[in-house]
């Protein structure tokens, strides 16, 4: 039977910035989802070591707050970090945006085993709402794009495949379309990267998927 800080593999879940165990992985992804669409912030873990911790990460956590040098941590072979249920976060504005969405999905403060560490969160799957709901994959290629950058790609690809059924352009007009809908593709990318290239709205798909449309890296 696993232990304490030493789960096999097949029972942890790779979470962006760390793992933990497979129920409150999915549970944690689905919130990261609903709050990164939400707000723009992508919670995550401060450290690798502060979603599933081992047991010999947390001797090294207790020995740097015996020495008085770390932060409170729990004797080792205790704490929730070492059976996968627990994540510390880095920012108060992550904090705050847990403690705003997350009761539904079984992340919240008020439940946590740490009452006095305002970065620190435990799974409660008893409060998850959602458990079983399959977490949906981030839309990639033209289902990524928004409406209008469907429609002028949708536009383009039409007129290259008539292109090359024809062997050259139509006639000027069918030419002028084409790259007027390039062009307009190209400036929407740049907007997209001015912006920021985040997982918002699809931001970096879209970047990407205009990029090999218009033949920019």
């Amino acid at each position: 039977m696993a232990s304490n800080g030493r789960l096999p593999s097949s029972q942890l879940r790779a979470i962006p910035g760390g793992r933990l165990r497979h129920d409150a992985a999915k549970s944690w992804l689905r919130m990261r989802n609903d709050i990164g669409k939400r707000t723009g912030v992508w919670i995550c873990p401060t450290s690798s070591r502060t979603a599933y911790r081992t047991y010999s990460e947390q001797v090294y956590f207790w020995n740097l707050y015996r020495s008085g040098r770390g932060a409170l941590a729990a004797y080792p072979g205790t704490s929730n970090h070492g059976w996968g249920t627990t994540v510390d976060v880095p920012s108060t504005t992550m904090a705050r945006l847990i403690n705003q969405y997350g009761a539904e999905y079984g992340w919240q403060k008020r439940w946590s085993d740490a009452p006095s560490e305002w970065w620190h969160f435990r799974y409660a799957p008893e409060h998850d709402r959602h458990k079983g709901d399959p977490v949906k994959p981030k839309p990639t290629g033209r289902k990524a794009l928004k409406k209008d950058e469907r429609r002028h790609r949708d536009r383009l690809v039409k007129s290259r495949q008539r292109y090359r059924r024809n062997g050259g352009w139509v006639n000027d007009q069918h030419k002028r379309q084409a790259k007027a809908d390039k062009a307009w593709l190209r400036r929407r990318r740049r907007e997209i990267k001015k912006v920021g290239l985040s997982n918002y709205a699809n931001r970096r798909a879209r970047h990407k998927y205009l990029g090999k449309l218009v033949g920019e890296k």
